[in-house]
């Protein structure tokens, strides 16, 4: 189908580029014309714009590596905070445990990736146990991934929590 658009650009753009003749009648009225007159001098037109098509470039196939990458981790999950479950914490600090089966291929260099609300806190760990500090109270959401080297995900857990935070205030 792009082809086809193309080439009915291309041959479209093709018969705009035309030649122009003007001449002056008896009368003194000018003419412009695209068909030639005894009288007539060619005007000079500039050439059209061209637009360069980009190359389409079709997808590489999944490598069977990457696909032996992506399935070689049985299970990773979030294990504290557990889902829906409330931390209190005056000072927001979060404590995070998880589990992968097998164990993190930190020689083929996956790391994990921890965030809270889509806002990365821990860009890159290879420990299954980590801190984020000053969570603000509230129900939050906290993703944790697992990514290659090349930053490519390959699993992630989810786990709703709640921060409860006293204050003189409230």
């Amino acid at each position: 189908m792009k082809y086809y658009l193309s080439l009915v650009l291309l041959l479209g753009s093709l018969s705009l580029q035309a030649e122009i003749y003007r001449w002056t009648d008896e009368e003194g009225t000018v003419h412009f014309s695209d068909t030639e007159h005894p009288d007539a001098e060619l005007i000079p037109t500039p050439t059209p714009n061209a637009i360069q098509m980009p190359k389409f470039e079709a997808k590489q196939p999944i490598v069977e590596e990457e696909k032996e990458e992506a399935s070689s981790y049985n299970s990773f999950t979030i294990v504290s905070p557990a889902d829906d479950s409330t931390i209190t914490d005056n000072t927001g600090n979060l404590s995070v445990s998880l589990s992968i089966e097998p164990v993190l291929n930190i020689k083929s260099g996956h790391y994990i990736r921890l965030s809270v609300d889509n806002q990365i806190m821990v860009s890159k760990t290879y420990s299954l146990n980590s801190q984020i500090s000053s969570i603000n109270r509230g129900s939050h959401t906290l993703k944790a991934e697992v990514l290659n080297s090349s930053g490519q995900l390959l699993m992630s857990h989810s786990s709703r929590f709640h921060m409860k935070r006293f204050s003189i205030q409230h």
